[in-house]
C-alpha cells in the first residue's frame, strides 16, 4: 500500500489520532500513524475511535452500524436501501465474523449527535436493530475515548481473496481497495442532508406498560375482531420472502398496538403466529421472548 493511499484512507476514516483500537479489543494509547495503518494492511488490524473534540464540540467524519446476528446480511441490505432512498451512499462490509457493517461518510466532520441520530432514523425506517449504531455516544467525559470500530481491508496486502473485513457489492463480490477508497471519498454525504434526516429523530419513550391490569386470557377470535386488515395479513401469511421471523413478529406486535388491541389480545395474536411460524414456541425461553415483543409494542 503506497503512502498516498494510506493517507487518503486515514482521511476517509478520520478519528482520534492519539490512540487506536487493537484487534484483541483494547485501546492502544499510542499515535495512529501511517506506519500503524501500513501494518493494518499487513498483519496487525486496528480500529479507529470516531469522536474528536473540536472547539468544544464532539465531531465525527463517519458513522457505522454493526449487525452481528443470524439476520445480519438482511439487516445490512435493508439499511443500505433505506439510506439510498434518502440520498445517502453507504457501504456494506462483511466483518471479521458472521456480521456486517454499514458505513456512511460525511463530506466534512459533523456533530456526533447528527451522525448518530441520522443513522438511528434510517434504522427505524428500515426496521432494523439500533443497538450497535456508531458513534455510540454524542459526547464524552474527560479521559474517555468512546468506542472504536475495526477498519476494513485488514491484511489486504497479504490476502486479497478473503471476503472478511472487506467492502462487498450487492452481489457479494469484494470491492477492490482502490475502487472503494476513491469512490467513497468522492461520494461522501453532504452535511446538510445528514442534518435534515437527523432532525426527524424522536427519542424512544421510557413508559412501562402496566400489564397488571390485564389477564392473559383473550381468545384469538376476540383479538382478530379488532386487528387491522394489515395485521391479519401478517398473521396469516407470515414473513415475506427474505424477511426473518423475529422482526416480522415484532412488526405484528406493533400492528396489534396500532389496531387498538390490549396487551392480552396482542400476546394471543403474536403467540399463535409464533406457533405457526416456528420461531420461539419450542424454546425454553419462548414465553419470555413473546412477552418482550408485547412490551416493546406498548412501550
Amino acid at each position: 500500500m503506497d503512502k498516498n493511499g494510506i493517507e487518503e484512507f486515514a482521511r476517509l476514516f478520520y478519528g482520534r489520532g492519539d490512540c487506536y483500537g487493537s484487534n484483541e479489543g483494547g485501546c492502544v494509547k499510542q499515535p495512529l500513524t501511517v506506519e500503524v495503518l501500513q501494518e493494518h494492511f499487513n498483519a496487525t488490524p486496528v480500529g479507529v475511535y470516531p469522536m474528536v473534540l473540536r472547539h468544544g464540540h464532539w465531531m465525527v467524519a463517519w458513522g457505522c452500524v454493526d449487525f452481528d446476528t443470524a439476520d445480519a446480511r438482511e439487516h445490512a441490505q435493508r439499511l443500505y436501501e433505506a439510506l439510498n432512498q434518502a440520498g445517502i451512499v453507504s457501504w456494506i462490509e462483511r466483518s471479521r465474523s458472521k456480521g456486517y457493517h454499514v458505513w456512511v461518510f460525511a463530506q466534512s466532520v459533523v456533530p456526533a449527535e447528527v451522525m448518530r441520530h441520522a443513522l438511528m432514523v434510517a434504522c427505524q425506517v428500515a426496521e432494523v436493530p439500533t443497538t450497535e449504531v456508531n458513534p455510540k455516544q454524542v459526547s464524552l467525559n474527560i479521559g474517555q475515548v468512546g468506542n472504536y470500530v475495526r477498519l476494513p481491508y485488514a491484511g489486504w496486502n497479504l490476502d486479497q481473496t478473503t471476503d472478511r473485513q472487506r467492502i462487498v457489492a450487492e452481489d457479494g463480490r469484494v470491492v477492490p481497495f482502490d475502487a472503494f477508497l476513491w469512490q467513497a471519498l468522492d461520494m461522501r454525504t453532504p452535511v446538510e442532508l445528514l442534518e435534515t434526516i437527523a432532525s426527524y429523530y424522536q427519542p424512544p419513550t421510557t413508559k412501562t406498560p402496566e400489564f397488571q391490569h390485564y389477564d392473559y386470557d383473550a381468545t384469538l377470535d376476540e383479538a382478530m375482531a379488532v386487528l387491522s386488515p394489515l395485521g391479519k395479513v401478517i398473521w396469516r401469511d407470515g414473513p415475506l420472502q427474505g424477511r426473518d421471523r423475529s422482526s416480522t413478529l415484532t412488526k405484528l406486535g406493533h400492528e396489534c398496538f396500532r389496531s387498538g388491541l390490549n396487551p392480552s389480545q396482542t400476546k394471543t395474536v403474536v403467540r399463535t403466529a409464533d406457533q405457526r411460524w416456528g420461531k420461539y414456541h419450542l424454546r425454553a425461553d419462548g414465553e419470555l421472548e413473546i412477552d418482550k415483543i408485547v412490551i416493546r409494542a406498548f412501550s
